[in-house]
């Protein structure tokens, strides 16, 4: 939570309140919501959920608990250089492709060649400004929403259940050693061998054939699409078991993985205003 002293210039001139939203009525006490319902049109706390205001951005900044700041969503838009050259490469395997379906991220990695993002700055910022970190919903004049694992498997093609735990995947010895070869990433400065770009140049040549082919190629597709950290154009060593046992024809349960983690990220927006 940022100050209440910051300069002028970290409000966020994209902060408006000025979006058609009906006012509500008065805000209950959490302790009296059951002991005083709302009587008319309202809602019997009974049957809906009371939130509380502090976990919501946009009440917090009403209030002048603290201010808007400015927010910036620095997920890598456009899809990495190479990317859907490689992947249509590696979909011409039959093999390959019989892995992945196995797996159940074939129509995943498929679909990420399209997967380009355009960010529409001002809408996310209200509706990020909207999220109870409590409730883990979007709340509007007209209720609550929220992403949901139904939707995340519709849209991404994710799969819901698997074989193995992600936080505790088996690896055989064969299987470590290449896990060191993904930690060390591209041969370049350690500081990019992580990188999209030197990853897709390096491990995505069509002349280099080297047993960590597969498992690399899907760890692309898990740090850039579905557990990206979002502030750098970078995989993150803790995907790289998750793409060995893919390689594999393992299932992982991607699909609440990435719910988790756009729950994570929405959380943390809150700690930075």
């Amino acid at each position: 939570m940022a100050s209440t002293d910051l300069p002028p210039i970290m409000l966020d001139h994209l902060y408006s309140m000025d979006d058609n939203l009906k006012a509500g009525g008065p805000l209950l006490l959490l302790e009296d919501a059951r002991e005083n319902p709302v009587v008319g049109d309202e809602p019997c706390p009974d049957t809906a959920p009371v939130i509380d205001p502090a976990s919501i951005s946009r009440c917090c900044i009403e209030k002048g608990l603290f201010p808007a700041v400015p927010l910036f969503f620095q997920y890598p838009c456009s899809i990495s250089k190479g990317w859907s050259e490689w992947v249509n490469r590696e979909l011409q395997d039959p093999a390959t492709c019989n892995i992945l379906r196995r797996a159940q991220v074939l129509d995943d990695i498929f679909l990420s060649k399209l997967w380009d993002v355009h960010i529409e700055a001002k809408m996310l910022c209200h509706m990020v400004q909207r999220w109870s970190a409590a409730t883990h919903t979007f709340v509007c004049s007209w209720g609550g929403f929220t992403p949901t694992l139904e939707d995340v498997a519709n849209i991404s093609r994710l799969p819901i259940c698997g074989d193995w735990s992600p936080f505790n995947v088996a690896l055989t010895p064969e299987e470590r050693d290449k896990l060191a070869v993904l930690r060390r990433g591209a041969p370049t400065s350690p500081s990019t061998s992580l990188r999209f770009s030197n990853w897709i140049k390096h491990f995505g040549d069509a002349n280099r054939q080297g047993p960590c082919r597969l498992a690399a190629f899907i760890a692309l597709c898990l740090g850039q699409f579905v557990l990206c950290n979002f502030s750098q154009d970078c995989l993150h060593v803790r995907v790289f078991p998750l793409p060995l046992a893919i390689a594999r024809g393992d299932t992982i349960p991607l699909a609440p993985m990435f719910l988790g983690h756009l729950y994570h990220l929405l959380d943390q927006t809150q700690l930075l205003e």
